[in-house]
This record gives structure tokens, sequence and C-alpha cells, in this order.
């Protein structure tokens, strides 16, 4: 017979939609409402899902759960970016930042953190769900990667370039390495390693390739040199074999990604717009330019400071000096403080952490380091950020009341 139980219900309908959320969050497609206002599958999902959520709490009459809030730096980096919104000179967009980053930082860590918690299998259907996902961009990506009409920035899965479709693989890469290291089947392996090897090749940012290859290379490290030096000769062969002899010369896509200079001598377009983010910064460091005026105020701070003209590509700013210079420096040490929040001061560095757990920090670190390159604060990037601090902090705190995490 099918339980018809109301609680049974709330409880499937809960653990459906939280799943379909993590599946499809990560693309950029959405509809535009009216202009510059967006809304995404993704969004309805998540916010179905919080409704559940508060429904069940209102017919339990189970208060206490409301007071699960996400941690401290989450909290603090709204109230810095609703602070910042005050002062900002474009009001609708300043609220459309705030309400996207409520609904990132506020509910997706709500609806993930009970996901993880209230379902004793969702850990792993999590994993299985990212890899599903990061599955479906990476064949969508060598498809336009092969494509000769596209030019590199089209080769972007489900995303709106390839610099956020990088940040997606900072996120994802080093997690799928330490799911190699725990698995226990030599077949699923192998699969998970010709995953890895194909999204490595599809991704045409340096900064993401650089930060998954150091990631990879410290997380087998951390298990020893029955892994540190097969995923090594791997990287290095990789890079010195394959690389090289893709269609599109990956190796100098990758180094003029980050080179400072360009072919005709000019620097390129985001070192000048790195030393703009930084005069903004010096000029307004509480409250930045304003919540979402990033772009409307920085062009006022180049100076004379030669640069190319023309289109730029997009998606090119430093995430960290882009969060600063808009909102302030309270605003960036929150977010940087939600990298460290996962862990406790007991276990921050504990000698015997899973495979996992290295791995998330391993994403974590890679994240950090991309968004130095790119804006990652962004649709398709904002919610498997935060489920990714979910799940790390799950994990850790599995590991301190197990012993270790159950595998």
């Amino acid at each position: 017979m099918i339980n018809t139980n109301p609680q049974t219900l709330l409880n499937r309908l809960f653990f459906g939609l939280a799943c379909v959320t993590i599946l499809i969050a990560p693309t950029q497609w959405s509809v535009e409402l009216k202009k510059g206002l967006y809304l995404s599958p993704a969004d309805l999902t998540l916010a179905a899902a919080a409704g559940v959520w508060l429904l069940d709490i209102l017919i339990r009459r189970s208060w206490s759960d409301l007071r699960t809030l996400p941690p401290w730096s989450h909290l603090l980096f709204i109230i810095c970016a609703g602070a910042s919104m005050l002062i900002a000179s474009d009001k609708l967009m300043a609220i459309k930042e705030v309400v996207q980053y409520i609904e990132y930082f506020i509910v997706g860590y709500v609806v993930f953190d009970c996901l993880l918690r209230k379902f004793s299998n969702a850990a792993t259907v999590v994993l299985a769900l990212l890899g599903v996902a990061l599955t479906g961009i990476t064949l969508l990506a060598a498809v336009q990667y092969f494509d000769p009409a596209l030019d590199n920035t089209a080769v972007r899965g489900t995303f709106g370039n390839r610099n956020v479709l990088a940040g997606f693989y900072a996120l994802a890469l080093p997690l799928l390495v330490s799911c190699v290291i725990e698995s226990r089947s030599w077949l699923v392996r192998a699969g998970l390693l010709a995953l890895f090897l194909a999204a490595l090749s599809v991704n045409l940012s340096g900064a993401s390739y650089v930060a998954i290859c150091i990631a990879t290379a410290l997380i087998t490290a951390r298990h020893g040199w029955k892994w540190f030096i097969p995923a090594a000769a791997i990287l290095i062969l990789w890079q010195s074999y394959v690389i090289p002899r893709l269609p599109r010369e990956n190796d100098l896509v990758h180094f003029h990604s980050l080179a400072l200079y360009g072919d005709d001598g000019t620097v390129e377009r985001r070192y000048p717009d790195w030393q703009a983010a930084g005069s903004i910064i010096l000029t307004h460091p509480l409250l930045g330019v304003g919540t979402g005026c990033y772009q409307k105020h920085v062009g006022q701070y180049y100076d004379n400071m030669p640069r190319k003209t023309g289109p730029a590509e997009p998606d090119i700013q430093n995430l960290h000096l882009v969060i600063a210079a808009s909102m302030g420096i309270p605003a960036l040490l929150a977010f940087l403080a939600m990298f460290i929040a996962p862990f406790s001061k007991e276990n921050l560095f504990p000698m015997k952490h899973s495979a996992l757990i290295h791995g998330a920090i391993g994403s974590l670190g890679a994240f950090a380091y991309t968004a130095a390159w790119h804006p990652l604060l962004v649709r398709g990037i904002g919610l498997p950020f935060v489920l990714l601090l979910v799940f790390t902090r799950y994990l850790v705190q599995t590991e301190s009341v197990d012993g270790c995490y159950n595998k």
C-alpha cells in the first residue's frame, strides 16, 4: 500500500524538490521576466523545497527547527550586502543582488542542510546528482569544443561562457578526485578518471586548470605515494602530450588567459580592472560603491592606465576585489570566513580526515583561487557553491561524531 501519511508525503516531496534543485542548479539558463530580472528553474524548485520545509514545521509545530540558521559568516555577509544596498546608486539592481544572496546563502543553505541531516542516504545521493550533472555538462562542453564554428569563449557547457564553466569545474573536480580514492571498484574509478580527464580537457580557463591540478596533487599526496605518484604521472603526461595536441591548443589558451600582456604588447583587460577595483576599495573601504553597482562605477577609477579597447570577454574580474569594491571590506572578510566556517577549531587540520573531506577542502581552495580571475557568485554557480559549503560541514560534523565518515 502507498503510504499517505502527510508527514511521509511532505518528506518525499521535499527530498525530490531538493534533489531536482541540485541537479538543475548548474546552469545559467533563465527567463527574463523584465529588464535585469531573471528567473531560473532552480529558483522555482528551491523556493518550493523551502516552502515544503516551512509547511512541515508548521504542521509538526517544531518551532525549534526555525532556529537552524546558517553559520554566522553567511548572516554577516547578508548584513553587509544590505547595508551597502542603502548607498547604491541603482537601488533596483542592489535589491536584486541582495535577494539573490539571500536565496543562495540563507534559503539554499537551509534546504541543503535539512536534506543532508534528515535523510540517511542524502550524502550519497548528493554525490550521485553532482556526478550526473558534471557528466551532462562535460558532454555538452565536448560537443561545443569540437565545433569549429564556436570560439573558445563558447565552450561553456550549460553556462554563459567558458569562465563560469571553469568555476563549476573548480568546485566539482577536486571532489571527484576524492571519490576516485574512496571508491572500492576499479571500474568506477576508471569511469570517474575518464570524466575527470574529459572535463580537464574542455576547461579553457588557465586559472581553473591550474587550481584543479594543484588541488589534485595535494589531495592525492595526503593519501600517500601510492596515490600521489600515479596522479602526478597522469597530470604530467596529460599536460605534456595531450593538452598541446588538442584541436584548440589548450596550453596556449590557458597561458593567454593568465598572461599579463597580449600578443600586441598591451596589458590584458583584467589587470587594469584589478587596479581600478583597488582604487575603489581605498576610496570606499566600508560600504563600497553599493551592492550590484560595481560595473557602473569602475570606469571612473581607470585613470590613465593603458588598457585594451573594444568588447571585453565576460566574467574576467576578480571576485574578491569586486565584493570589496561593491560592498566594502567587511563583506569581503565575511565572504572569506565562509570558507572556514564549515570547520571547528578542533577539526580544521586533523590527521584523520576522509578522502571526501580532503576533496571538499580542495574544491573550496580551487574555487577561491579561480575566483581571483572570475567573478563566480553568479547564477549557476552560487547554489553549487553553497551546497559544497553545507556538504563540507556535514562531512566534518559526521566524522566528529562517528569517528570517521561512514562510507
